[in-house]
C-alpha cells in the first residue's frame, strides 16, 4: 500500500501578464506593503514601475527594501526587517529570485519578534520534515513574485539564508514560510540573461531530480518531478539561444513552479548542501551553477543505487539500452547538457583548485539518507575533472 504526505498551501496565479492583478491581490492582506528585491538595474525597471504603479491604484503605501544580495547573509535579513517595522508594513511582497524570496520569507517570519536569536532559528527550524516547532511571533502576510525560473522558492517552506558566524549558507524550514500567494508572469522573465537563465533552469532540473531520486517519492512527487525535468530538458535550450520567446518562458516557469512543490514534498538530495557549501564565503558561486559543476560526478558515482529511477530519467535526454546502460549513460548526458546550456560542468572549470576542495572538505561531518560524508567528499573530489 502506498502511504504519502502531501502539502502546498501557496495560492497560485499563473500566466503572461498575470501581474496585473498584484494591487488587488496584495490589498487583500495589507495597507502598508514591504517590497523585498535586489538593487533594481536598467533591464527590469519597467516590470518594477509598472508594479508600484499597480499597487499605488489601490491606494497602497509601499516601502521598498532594496538590499537583497546573491547569498543573502543575516544581516541583510535584520536590515530588511527593520525598514519594515520602521514603516509600519503589514504585508510583505517578495520580488525577484530565489535571493530575495528567501530573504522576505524570514523578514515576514521575524517583523513580530523584538530581536532575531539567530542560534535559535538556525537551531529549531533546520529540518524538512517531522516535527514542527512554533516560530516565536506571528508572521506577516508574504506574497511572492519570481522573476526567474529555477528557484521554486515561491512554492516551498525553505528559505536559504548565510549564517556569518559560521560562514556557511543553511536552510530554514517551517510551514508559515510559504507565502500566502504567488504570481507567476512568465513576461518577467523575458529579459533575463542567457547565462542566468541556465542557471536557474538547471537549478529547477535539480529540484525535481533529487525529488525524484530521494527518500519520499510519491505518486504526486513523481508525476510532478518527471514532467518538471521534461520541460526543462526540452525548452531550457532553446530559451537560453532565444530569451524572448515567451512560450518557452512558460515551459521553464512551469517546469520551476513543479519542480518547487516536488521538492518541498519529497525533499533536496547531496547535491543541494554539497552546492550551499561550495557556495559559501570559500568560493561565492551562484547557486545553479554549484549544482552544474558537481552533477556529473554526482550521478556517475551514484547511479547504481536506483538504477530503475535513473534510467527514466536518461531516457528525457534520449538514452536507449537497457536499464543498466541508460542509467550508466546519465551522467555523460548531464555533460552534453551542460555544455549545451553554456554551464561548466566540473570545478577546475570555475577555478576551484585542489586546494580549495581540501578545505571544504571538513565541513562534509554528516550524513544524508542516501549519501555518506565520505561519499560527499569523494563527489567533490571527482568534481574536479
Amino acid at each position: 500500500m502506498t502511504h504519502f504526505n502531501h502539502y502546498q498551501p501557496t495560492k497560485l496565479s499563473f500566466g503572461p501578464g498575470n501581474v496585473n492583478q498584484i494591487g488587488q491581490m496584495v490589498a487583500q492582506y495589507g495597507r502598508r506593503c514591504l517590497v523585498v528585491s535586489e538593487p533594481i538595474f536598467d533591464a527590469v525597471k519597467p516590470a518594477y514601475e509598472r508594479i508600484f504603479s499597480l499597487l499605488a491604484e489601490q491606494q497602497i503605501e509601499v516601502t521598498h527594501f532594496d538590499g537583497v544580495v546573491p547569498n543573502p547573509p543575516t544581516t541583510v535579513v535584520e536590515l530588511g526587517r527593520q525598514v519594515g517595522v520602521a514603516a509600519g508594513c503589514d504585508v510583505v511582497l517578495a520580488i525577484g529570485g530565489g535571493s530575495s524570496i528567501d530573504t522576505a520569507k524570514i523578514i515576514a517570519a521575524t517583523m513580530n519578534v523584538e530581536t532575531i536569536d539567530w542560534a535559535h532559528w538556525f537551531a529549531n527550524y533546520d529540518s524538512p520534515f517531522g516535527d514542527v516547532k512554533a516560530l516565536p511571533a506571528p508572521t506577516m502576510p508574504l506574497i511572492a513574485i519570481p522573476t526567474t525560473s529555477g528557484t521554486g522558492s515561491q512554492v516551498t517552506h525553505a528559505a536559504v539564508i548565510t549564517d556569518l558566524e559560521s560562514h556557511s549558507k543553511l536552510t530554514l524550514f517551517h510551514p508559515e514560510f510559504y507565502p500566502c500567494e504567488a504570481i507567476i508572469d512568465p513576461e518577467l522573465m523575458l529579459t533575463l540573461p542567457p547565462r542566468m537563465t541556465a542557471m536557474t533552469g538547471f537549478d529547477a532540473f535539480s529540484h525535481a531530480f533529487e525529488s525524484y531520486t530521494g527518500t519520499k517519492p510519491s505518486p504526486l512527487v513523481d508525476s510532478l518531478a518527471l514532467e518538471a525535468m521534461k520541460l526543462v530538458v526540452e525548452n531550457l535550450p532553446h530559451v537560453v539561444a532565444n530569451g524572448s520567446d515567451l512560450e518557452g518562458r512558460c515551459r521553464l516557469a512551469t517546469a520551476d513552479t513543479l519542480g518547487g512543490i516536488s521538492l518541498a514534498n519529497g525533499g533536496a538530495g547531496a547535491p543541494h548542501p554539497l552546492g550551499e557549501i561550495l557556495g559559501s564565503s570559500k568560493t561565492n558561486l551562484p547557486h545553479g551553477l554549484t549544482l552544474a559543476v558537481v552533477y556529473p560526478a554526482y550521478v556517475q558515482l551514484q547511479w547504481r543505487k536506483q538504477p530503475e529511477r535513473y534510467a527514466k530519467v536518461a531516457e528525457l535526454f534520449g538514452a536507449v539500452g537497457s536499464t543498466e546502460e541508460k542509467a550508466q549513460s546519465l551522467a555523460q548526458h548531464m555533460v552534453t547538457f551542460l555544455q549545451q546550456i553554456g554551464l561548466e560542468h566540473n570545478l577546475t572549470q570555475v577555478g576551484v583548485t585542489e586546494e580549495d576542495v581540501a578545505a571544504l572538505e571538513p565541513a562534509f561531518c554528516f550524513n544524508l539518507p542516501l549519501t555518506s560524508g565520505d561519499e560527499m567528499k569523494t563527489i567533490l573530489r571527482a568534481s574536479l575533472a
